[in-house]
Order: structure tokens, then C-alpha cells, then sequence
């Protein structure tokens, strides 16, 4: 092999490594972790050395139905399809955006102070129906479900404004994962492979 050639193997081969590292490796990663993430919430929890699953909520004992659905997950599963990766030369940065992700992911309390609209009264009259599994226009009975008795102070209150507080559980699906480091470490190996595979294909010519 002469020099000239020797000089070109060497350029491709640096040109390689740069477009993996720069451009297919970040692309990869960020591809094989967005769906590892969503996997959890198919899963119904943590997958990090086995399987946590999640808590369960109180929605999914009532007779509403949304009560088919795991924790964390909805009819939009708007949460689940929120994860996105950002990719950038030899990074990638995997987020959610969802202004609620954070409190489920890490757990934690939060109060808040929302305004009692019509909108929510109508809700509030609606979850102590289905909690009660009155159907339709149904007499209530006396004696309702504690959850139920609860939306029904909400829908009856003369206040404009409530007082909330909540302690959320932790129910995370994103964040470092013994599974995902395998899924990662072996992208990065296979990629080096095919590197090598290639300079030794180049330079067999």
C-alpha cells in the first residue's frame, strides 16, 4: 500500500468516526431511549434491574371509564407521547416538556389554588356519579363512596377558589437505567465494530 493510500484510509476512517460520533450515534441513542421510556408506561413502571411497577390510583378502582387505564396513562397518553430527544453534535438530550412531568417522575407535594368554573362543577357531579355507579340521571344514594362525597363538596362549594394540596407518589419513567445502559453501550459497541469493519474493508482493496 503506498503512502497515498495510506493517507486516504486514513482520512475516511476519520471521517467515519466523526459522522458517527457527531451525527448516527447521537441519532441511535436518542431513538433506542425515548422508546425505552415509553416501554414504561406500557409496562406500568420502572425498568431499572427489573421491573418497579407503579403505584396504583384511586382512578383505577372507580367505574368511570377511564378507570381501564394504568397510572400515568390516558386515552391521549399525552404524558407517554411527550418524551422527545434533541440530538446535537456528539450529544443528545432526552426530555419531557409536559409541565406535570417532573412531580410524577421524582414524586414530591404540590398545592395549588384553582377557580371553581362550571366546567369543573359539571366534572366534579360527573366523577361522583361514576364513583357512586349511578348511571345517567340516577338517584344517588345516601350514603356515597368516601371519594365520591369528596367531588360532590366540590361540585356543591359556594367558593370561587380551593385550596389544594396533593402528595404525589413517585412514579418514574425516565432517568438512568441498568437495561438502558445496556441498550446504549451496545449501540456504541456496534458502532465502533462497523468502523473497524470498514477500515479493514478499505484497506484489504
Amino acid at each position: 500500500m503506498e503512502a497515498k493510500d495510506i493517507e486516504k484510509l486514513v482520512r475516511k476512517a476519520k471521517d467515519d468516526i466523526v459522522k458517527e460520533v457527531n451525527d448516527r450515534l447521537p441519532r441511535k441513542v436518542g431513538v433506542v431511549t425515548v422508546n425505552h421510556f415509553k416501554q414504561n408506561f406500557r409496562d406500568g413502571g420502572w425498568l431499572d434491574n427489573g421491573l418497579h411497577p407503579w403505584k396504583r390510583t384511586r382512578r383505577q378502582d372507580g367505574n368511570s371509564p377511564d378507570s381501564k387505564y394504568g397510572p400515568l396513562t390516558s386515552r391521549r397518553d399525552h404524558l407517554m407521547r411527550s418524551i422527545q430527544a434533541t440530538t446535537g453534535p456528539g450529544t443528545v438530550t432526552v426530555e419531557n416538556p409536559v409541565p406535570y412531568a417532573a412531580i410524577h417522575n421524582d414524586g414530591g407535594e404540590i398545592t395549588t389554588h384553582p377557580t371553581i368554573t362550571e366546567r369543573m362543577r359539571k366534572y366534579a357531579w360527573h366523577m361522583v356519579y361514576s364513583l357512586a355507579g349511578v348511571k345517567g340521571k340516577g338517584k344517588l344514594p345516601k350514603e356515597l363512596p368516601t371519594e365520591a362525597d369528596k367531588w360532590k363538596g366540590l361540585a356543591l362549594t359556594k367558593k370561587k377558589n380551593i385550596t389544594v394540596h396533593a402528595k404525589i407518589p413517585q412514579r418514574r419513567f425516565m432517568g438512568d437505567s441498568a437495561e438502558l445502559r445496556t441498550k446504549v453501550n451496545r449501540i456504541i459497541n456496534d458502532s465502533i465494530q462497523r468502523i473497524k469493519d470498514g477500515i479493514i474493508a478499505l484497506s484489504s482493496h
